[in-house]
Protein backbone atom coordinates (compact mmCIF):
# COMPACT_ATOMS: atom_id res chain seq x y z
CA UNK A 1 0.00 0.00 0.00
CA UNK A 2 2.91 2.72 1.18
CA UNK A 3 4.62 3.56 -2.28
CA UNK A 4 7.62 5.95 -2.09
CA UNK A 5 8.08 6.24 2.19
CA UNK A 6 12.08 5.56 2.31
CA UNK A 7 12.48 8.37 0.40
CA UNK A 8 11.83 10.55 3.10
CA UNK A 9 14.57 7.74 5.16
CA UNK A 10 17.11 9.12 3.41
CA UNK A 11 20.22 10.35 5.46
CA UNK A 12 21.69 6.97 3.66
CA UNK A 13 25.32 6.92 3.05
CA UNK A 14 26.85 5.09 -0.49
CA UNK A 15 30.21 4.54 -2.26
CA UNK A 16 30.18 5.16 -6.05
CA UNK A 17 30.99 2.31 -8.08
CA UNK A 18 34.05 3.70 -8.89
CA UNK A 19 34.96 2.10 -5.37
CA UNK A 20 37.87 -1.19 -6.52
CA UNK A 21 38.99 -3.98 -4.07
CA UNK A 22 41.74 -1.19 -3.10
CA UNK A 23 41.53 2.21 -3.30
CA UNK A 24 44.65 4.62 -2.00
CA UNK A 25 43.73 8.46 -1.50
CA UNK A 26 46.73 10.55 -1.02
CA UNK A 27 47.10 12.72 1.98
CA UNK A 28 49.00 15.97 2.45
CA UNK A 29 50.49 16.32 6.22
CA UNK A 30 49.72 19.53 7.93
CA UNK A 31 52.26 20.56 10.61
CA UNK A 32 49.68 20.01 13.24
CA UNK A 33 49.33 15.99 12.49
CA UNK A 34 46.42 15.98 10.98
CA UNK A 35 46.02 15.59 7.20
CA UNK A 36 44.55 17.04 4.05
CA UNK A 37 43.32 15.47 1.16
CA UNK A 38 41.85 16.91 -1.99
CA UNK A 39 38.00 17.52 -2.16
CA UNK A 40 35.02 19.12 -3.78
CA UNK A 41 31.57 19.07 -1.91
CA UNK A 42 28.79 19.26 -4.36
CA UNK A 43 30.76 20.25 -6.84
CA UNK A 44 33.12 22.57 -5.73
CA UNK A 45 36.67 22.42 -4.35
CA UNK A 46 36.74 22.63 -0.43
CA UNK A 47 39.75 22.35 1.32
CA UNK A 48 39.13 19.44 3.39
CA UNK A 49 41.20 17.41 6.80
CA UNK A 50 41.33 13.85 7.58
CA UNK A 51 40.97 12.88 10.86
CA UNK A 52 41.16 8.91 12.12
CA UNK A 53 40.23 10.15 15.14
CA UNK A 54 36.97 11.31 14.51
CA UNK A 55 34.01 9.20 13.30
CA UNK A 56 31.55 11.87 11.85
CA UNK A 57 31.88 14.33 8.97
CA UNK A 58 31.80 18.15 10.16
CA UNK A 59 32.06 21.31 8.55
CA UNK A 60 32.73 25.47 10.17
CA UNK A 61 30.08 27.53 9.50
CA UNK A 62 31.79 29.77 7.34
CA UNK A 63 32.30 26.78 4.72
CA UNK A 64 28.64 26.10 5.81
CA UNK A 65 27.55 29.79 4.67
CA UNK A 66 29.24 29.52 1.77
CA UNK A 67 28.14 26.92 0.17
CA UNK A 68 24.78 27.34 1.31
CA UNK A 69 24.65 31.14 0.05
CA UNK A 70 26.08 29.90 -3.13
CA UNK A 71 23.40 27.32 -4.10
CA UNK A 72 25.71 24.45 -3.41
CA UNK A 73 23.92 23.25 -0.56
CA UNK A 74 19.96 22.92 -0.99
CA UNK A 75 17.62 23.63 2.03
CA UNK A 76 16.32 20.52 2.41
CA UNK A 77 19.50 18.78 2.94
CA UNK A 78 19.60 21.07 5.93
CA UNK A 79 17.90 18.52 8.92
CA UNK A 80 17.97 20.67 11.65
CA UNK A 81 19.66 21.13 15.16
CA UNK A 82 21.37 18.39 17.24
CA UNK A 83 24.08 17.29 19.63
CA UNK A 84 27.34 16.19 19.01
CA UNK A 85 30.02 14.12 20.84
CA UNK A 86 33.40 15.18 20.47
CA UNK A 87 36.47 12.89 20.45
CA UNK A 88 37.48 14.20 23.78
CA UNK A 89 34.04 13.41 25.23
CA UNK A 90 32.40 16.81 25.27
CA UNK A 91 29.05 17.76 23.58
CA UNK A 92 28.42 20.87 20.87
CA UNK A 93 24.99 21.69 19.60
CA UNK A 94 25.62 21.72 16.20
CA UNK A 95 23.48 22.01 12.39
CA UNK A 96 22.86 18.58 10.72
CA UNK A 97 22.90 18.52 6.72
CA UNK A 98 23.51 15.77 4.09
CA UNK A 99 26.56 16.22 1.71
CA UNK A 100 25.03 14.75 -1.28
CA UNK A 101 28.09 14.39 -3.27
CA UNK A 102 31.59 14.55 -1.94
CA UNK A 103 34.01 13.65 -4.27
CA UNK A 104 37.67 13.06 -3.21
CA UNK A 105 40.34 12.61 -5.42
CA UNK A 106 39.93 11.34 -8.86
CA UNK A 107 38.23 8.09 -8.11
CA UNK A 108 36.13 7.89 -4.71
CA UNK A 109 32.35 9.68 -4.62
CA UNK A 110 30.50 9.18 -1.40
CA UNK A 111 26.92 10.24 -1.54
CA UNK A 112 24.43 11.27 0.94
CA UNK A 113 27.16 11.90 3.97
CA UNK A 114 25.95 13.08 7.33
CA UNK A 115 27.59 16.19 8.43
CA UNK A 116 27.79 18.34 11.16
CA UNK A 117 28.20 22.45 11.10
CA UNK A 118 30.17 22.98 14.20
CA UNK A 119 31.06 26.65 15.46
CA UNK A 120 33.60 28.34 15.88
CA UNK A 121 35.32 24.88 13.88
CA UNK A 122 39.19 25.87 12.51
CA UNK A 123 39.03 23.87 9.39
CA UNK A 124 36.81 24.31 6.41
CA UNK A 125 35.63 20.63 6.48
CA UNK A 126 36.73 17.45 8.36
CA UNK A 127 35.91 13.65 7.76
CA UNK A 128 35.98 11.00 9.20
CA UNK A 129 36.12 7.14 9.35
CA UNK A 130 32.39 7.39 8.72
CA UNK A 131 32.55 8.31 5.28
CA UNK A 132 34.20 4.90 4.48
CA UNK A 133 35.18 2.21 6.88
CA UNK A 134 31.45 1.10 7.15
CA UNK A 135 31.99 -0.04 3.17
CA UNK A 136 35.79 -1.38 3.84
CA UNK A 137 38.69 -1.43 6.15
CA UNK A 138 40.74 2.02 6.32
CA UNK A 139 44.07 2.50 6.99
CA UNK A 140 46.66 5.36 6.57
CA UNK A 141 50.29 4.60 5.58
CA UNK A 142 52.87 6.46 4.29
CA UNK A 143 50.74 9.39 4.06
CA UNK A 144 48.28 7.25 1.55
CA UNK A 145 45.02 6.66 3.12
CA UNK A 146 44.28 3.32 1.92
CA UNK A 147 40.60 1.54 1.28
CA UNK A 148 39.93 -2.27 1.31
CA UNK A 149 36.85 -3.11 0.33
CA UNK A 150 34.98 -6.68 0.85
CA UNK A 151 33.01 -6.60 4.12
CA UNK A 152 30.42 -8.82 3.27
CA UNK A 153 27.50 -7.52 4.99
CA UNK A 154 25.49 -11.20 5.59
CA UNK A 155 28.45 -12.07 8.05
CA UNK A 156 27.33 -8.99 10.60
CA UNK A 157 25.06 -6.20 10.39
CA UNK A 158 27.42 -3.95 12.15
CA UNK A 159 30.83 -2.82 10.63
CA UNK A 160 33.87 -3.66 12.41
CA UNK A 161 35.33 -0.93 13.49
CA UNK A 162 37.24 0.60 16.71
CA UNK A 163 36.41 3.90 16.08
CA UNK A 164 32.95 4.15 15.51
CA UNK A 165 30.46 3.42 18.66
CA UNK A 166 28.52 0.92 18.51
CA UNK A 167 25.57 2.83 18.40
CA UNK A 168 26.59 5.00 15.61
CA UNK A 169 27.92 2.06 13.51
CA UNK A 170 24.26 0.36 14.11
CA UNK A 171 22.79 3.83 12.50
CA UNK A 172 25.35 4.18 10.23
CA UNK A 173 24.39 0.43 9.00
CA UNK A 174 20.83 0.85 9.40
CA UNK A 175 21.16 3.37 6.61
CA UNK A 176 23.41 1.72 4.49
CA UNK A 177 21.12 -1.09 5.08
CA UNK A 178 18.19 1.24 3.67
CA UNK A 179 19.94 2.69 0.66
CA UNK A 180 20.64 -0.64 -0.16
CA UNK A 181 16.66 -1.64 0.26
CA UNK A 182 17.90 -4.32 2.37
CA UNK A 183 14.98 -3.35 5.12
CA UNK A 184 14.98 -6.75 7.28
CA UNK A 185 18.31 -6.07 8.13
CA UNK A 186 17.74 -2.96 8.41
CA UNK A 187 14.91 -3.49 10.79
CA UNK A 188 17.20 -6.19 12.97
CA UNK A 189 19.64 -2.81 13.03
CA UNK A 190 17.19 -0.81 14.52
CA UNK A 191 16.58 -3.53 17.30
CA UNK A 192 19.83 -4.24 18.28
CA UNK A 193 20.21 -0.53 18.63
CA UNK A 194 16.61 -0.36 20.90
CA UNK A 195 18.44 -3.25 23.43
CA UNK A 196 21.02 -0.62 24.32
CA UNK A 197 19.11 2.41 24.97
CA UNK A 198 16.02 4.20 23.38
CA UNK A 199 16.09 4.99 19.74
CA UNK A 200 14.69 8.88 20.13
CA UNK A 201 12.11 10.98 18.02
CA UNK A 202 13.95 10.48 14.31
CA UNK A 203 15.17 6.99 14.32
CA UNK A 204 12.27 5.44 16.06
CA UNK A 205 10.33 7.11 12.89
CA UNK A 206 12.57 5.52 10.90
CA UNK A 207 11.88 1.70 12.76
CA UNK A 208 8.61 2.31 12.68
CA UNK A 209 8.35 3.50 8.69
CA UNK A 210 10.13 0.32 7.89
CA UNK A 211 7.54 -2.06 10.03
CA UNK A 212 5.32 -0.57 8.41
CA UNK A 213 7.45 -1.27 5.10
CA UNK A 214 7.15 -5.00 6.09
CA UNK A 215 3.41 -5.18 7.15
CA UNK A 216 4.28 -5.41 10.87
CA UNK A 217 0.68 -4.42 11.71
CA UNK A 218 0.51 -4.47 15.11
CA UNK A 219 3.71 -3.66 15.57
CA UNK A 220 3.33 -0.32 13.69
CA UNK A 221 0.07 0.63 15.90
CA UNK A 222 1.76 0.00 19.35
CA UNK A 223 5.01 1.99 18.20
CA UNK A 224 3.34 4.25 16.78
CA UNK A 225 0.68 5.14 19.80
CA UNK A 226 4.13 5.23 22.18
CA UNK A 227 5.34 7.82 19.66
CA UNK A 228 2.49 9.98 19.94
CA UNK A 229 2.41 9.82 23.51
CA UNK A 230 5.95 10.99 23.87
CA UNK A 231 7.01 13.67 20.45
CA UNK A 232 3.33 14.55 19.08
CA UNK A 233 3.18 17.81 17.96
CA UNK A 234 6.80 18.64 18.38
CA UNK A 235 7.42 17.60 14.28
CA UNK A 236 4.21 18.24 12.06
CA UNK A 237 6.50 16.45 9.20
CA UNK A 238 6.75 13.38 11.78
CA UNK A 239 3.23 14.00 13.06
CA UNK A 240 2.02 13.08 9.42
CA UNK A 241 4.31 10.34 8.21
CA UNK A 242 3.28 8.63 11.96
CA UNK A 243 -0.38 9.10 11.18
CA UNK A 244 0.05 7.95 8.10
CA UNK A 245 1.73 4.63 8.65
CA UNK A 246 -1.03 4.07 11.24
CA UNK A 247 -3.65 4.73 8.62
CA UNK A 248 -1.36 1.86 6.41
CA UNK A 249 -1.73 -0.88 8.97
CA UNK A 250 -5.54 -0.21 10.34
CA UNK A 251 -6.33 -0.37 6.34
CA UNK A 252 -4.12 -3.76 6.03
CA UNK A 253 -6.63 -5.11 9.08
CA UNK A 254 -9.65 -4.04 7.66
CA UNK A 255 -10.56 -1.45 10.22
CA UNK A 256 -11.80 0.67 8.71
CA UNK A 257 -12.94 3.25 11.37
CA UNK A 258 -10.10 3.67 12.99
CA UNK A 259 -7.45 3.82 9.67
CA UNK A 260 -10.26 6.86 8.90
CA UNK A 261 -9.07 8.89 12.33
CA UNK A 262 -5.55 8.28 11.63
CA UNK A 263 -5.76 9.20 7.89
CA UNK A 264 -7.60 12.18 8.86
CA UNK A 265 -5.44 13.38 11.63
CA UNK A 266 -2.28 12.77 8.75
CA UNK A 267 -3.80 14.98 6.76
CA UNK A 268 -4.36 17.65 9.42
CA UNK A 269 -1.05 17.37 9.93
CA UNK A 270 0.14 18.28 6.85
CA UNK A 271 -1.94 20.87 6.16
CA UNK A 272 -0.35 22.51 9.24
CA UNK A 273 2.91 21.83 8.30
CA UNK A 274 2.65 23.95 5.12
CA UNK A 275 0.32 26.21 6.98
CA UNK A 276 -2.33 25.73 4.15
CA UNK A 277 -5.84 24.78 4.29
CA UNK A 278 -7.93 22.55 1.71
CA UNK A 279 -9.02 25.72 0.28
CA UNK A 280 -5.79 27.21 0.18
CA UNK A 281 -4.44 24.03 -1.85
CA UNK A 282 -7.44 23.78 -4.26
CA UNK A 283 -7.18 27.58 -5.25
CA UNK A 284 -3.28 26.94 -5.99
CA UNK A 285 -3.62 24.38 -8.10
CA UNK A 286 -0.42 22.57 -6.65
CA UNK A 287 0.57 18.73 -7.11
CA UNK A 288 1.32 17.17 -4.03
CA UNK A 289 1.83 13.73 -4.91
CA UNK A 290 2.87 12.99 -1.02
CA UNK A 291 -0.67 14.39 0.01
CA UNK A 292 -2.66 13.24 -2.89
CA UNK A 293 -1.74 9.75 -1.72
CA UNK A 294 -3.25 9.91 1.58
CA UNK A 295 -5.97 11.31 0.32
CA UNK A 296 -6.60 8.37 -1.92
CA UNK A 297 -6.03 5.85 0.83
CA UNK A 298 -8.39 7.86 2.97
CA UNK A 299 -11.30 8.09 0.28
CA UNK A 300 -10.31 4.39 0.09
CA UNK A 301 -11.08 3.52 3.55
CA UNK A 302 -14.42 5.95 3.38
CA UNK A 303 -15.93 4.02 0.49
CA UNK A 304 -15.68 0.84 2.37
CA UNK A 305 -17.08 2.43 4.92
CA UNK A 306 -20.06 3.15 3.48
CA UNK A 307 -19.51 7.03 3.48
CA UNK A 308 -19.38 7.44 -0.52
CA UNK A 309 -19.76 11.08 -0.41
CA UNK A 310 -16.52 11.95 1.66
CA UNK A 311 -15.05 8.97 -0.79
CA UNK A 312 -15.77 10.66 -3.95
CA UNK A 313 -14.61 14.22 -2.31
CA UNK A 314 -11.29 12.23 -1.25
CA UNK A 315 -10.78 11.26 -4.38
CA UNK A 316 -11.45 14.81 -6.29
CA UNK A 317 -9.08 16.32 -3.58
CA UNK A 318 -6.44 13.31 -4.42
CA UNK A 319 -6.79 13.88 -8.60
CA UNK A 320 -6.26 18.01 -8.06
CA UNK A 321 -2.69 16.74 -6.63
CA UNK A 322 -2.15 14.41 -9.51
CA UNK A 323 -2.17 11.10 -8.17
CA UNK A 324 -2.51 8.78 -11.31
CA UNK A 325 -4.61 6.62 -9.22
CA UNK A 326 -7.54 9.22 -8.35
CA UNK A 327 -7.73 10.54 -12.00
CA UNK A 328 -8.00 7.56 -13.53
CA UNK A 329 -10.80 6.83 -11.04
CA UNK A 330 -12.28 9.98 -10.71
CA UNK A 331 -12.59 9.93 -14.86
CA UNK A 332 -14.25 6.42 -14.58
CA UNK A 333 -16.44 7.77 -12.12
CA UNK A 334 -17.53 11.26 -13.82
CA UNK A 335 -16.30 12.74 -10.90
CA UNK A 336 -15.96 16.11 -11.97
CA UNK A 337 -12.49 17.92 -11.47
Amino acid sequence: MRRKLFALLAVALSLGSGLRAQTVIRLEPESDGRYTMDASVNGVGVKTYFSESSWFASMSTTTYLFLYENGYIDPVDVKGMTVVKMPDGSTVKAASLVIKNLKIGNNVIVRDLPTFVINKQNVPLLVGNSAFDCFGDVVVKDDNLYIYDGIEREEAIVPSSPSIPVRDSLMLAAQAHIDAEEYDDATACFEALREIEPLGMYPEYQYIMLLNMQHRNKEVISHCEKWLEEYEFKTSYLDYWIYDAMGDAYARTGDHPNAISRYESAVAAYYKMFSITEKDLMKSGRKDETLGYTLYDLGKQYSGNGNLMKAQHCFFVSAKCGNAAAIELCEKLNIKR
